[in-house]
């Protein structure tokens, strides 16, 4: 049998970053996806790639407030409505020019279950916000300072790490149609109708009689092997999403293996003789 014992641990936190993240441009802040640049922010105020004060990778942003009320750093991705969100961003005060200054994240629009909250420290700081979409385009922003000083040059904030990740509590849809084809006297192929989900379908498990007897790595068909022959076996499938989601099992598929070739001769017969015995002919028993 071909077992695909993948770990699962390893499986589901690696789908989850790569798939799941919608921090999805290619800038400074991003965990998977890191590079020199702001690209995906916008916002009033100046934005630079900084390369020596980092909490993750090689790089941050660092975002610095002009005197013409640019203090505002932004950012927008696509949700779904309805759909809760976990958004992490680490972020730490840099240069204030006044120490009345109280930069935040605040004016977020496009999610309930935000609260203004302040950036406080000095040092890195991971801050985590878990919302609900209630757009499909919501912005995050966050302030160089607050309303007071909106006319001060030079105040200024890091951020880097950042991701938005959907929080999936939803299973997958069951797989359907499973078959069996080209059965042998110890091996059969399954197969069987893709599943779907709210966010993406990352595996399948495949189980034998009711116990797990290994994933297909996300592929629709399966090669069971060291069956017995003469052997009647069931099968059914579940799907996995990338939040370890397991669907109910797919419909089962009886199989019964071949049974082996007769490769045995018969033992040689024994005690022939002849009689009835004439000039033309001869009996054999």
């Amino acid at each position: 049998m071909k077992y695909f014992y993948t770990l699962l641990i390893f499986i589901f936190a690696s789908s989850t970053l790569i798939s799941q993240n919608l921090h999805d441009d290619s800038n400074a802040v991003s965990p998977l996806n890191e590079s020199n640049g702001t690209t995906g922010w916008s916002g009033l105020a100046e934005r630079f790639s900084e390369a020596t004060d980092v909490q993750n990778g090689a790089f941050s942003i660092r975002a610095v407030s002009t005197a013409t009320d640019g203090r505002t750093l932004d950012y927008n991705f696509n949700a779904v409505v309805g759909q809760e969100y976990v958004i992490r961003i680490w972020a730490k005060i840099g240069t204030l020019t006044s120490p009345t200054v109280s930069p935040a994240f605040a004016v977020w629009s496009g999610m309930s279950g935000f609260n203004v909250t302040p950036i406080t420290s000095t040092t890195w700081t991971e801050y985590v916000f878990n919302v609900t979409a209630t757009s499909t385009n919501p912005r995050i922003r966050i302030y160089t300072s607050n309303y007071p000083f909106r006319l001060v040059a030079g105040n200024t904030i890091y951020i880097d790490n950042v991701s938005i990740t959907a929080l999936d509590n939803q299973a997958p849809t069951s797989p359907s149609n499973l078959v069996a084809t080209a059965t042998t006297e110890t091996t059969t192929n399954l197969s069987w109708t893709a599943a779907t989900d709210n966010v993406t379908v990352t595996d399948y498990e495949v189980f034998q009689e009711g116990v797990s007897i290994g994933f297909t790595g996300g592929n629709t068909t399966f090669e069971v092997s060291g069956l017995a022959p003469e052997t009647t076996y069931n099968f059914t499938i579940a799907a996995i999403d990338a939040a370890a989601n397991s669907s109910v099992q797919s419909n089962s598929v009886s199989v019964t293996t071949l049974a082996l070739p007769d490769t045995e001769a018969p033992t040689v017969p024994t005690a022939l003789i002849a009689n009835n015995i004439t000039t033309t002919s001869v009996s054999l028993n």
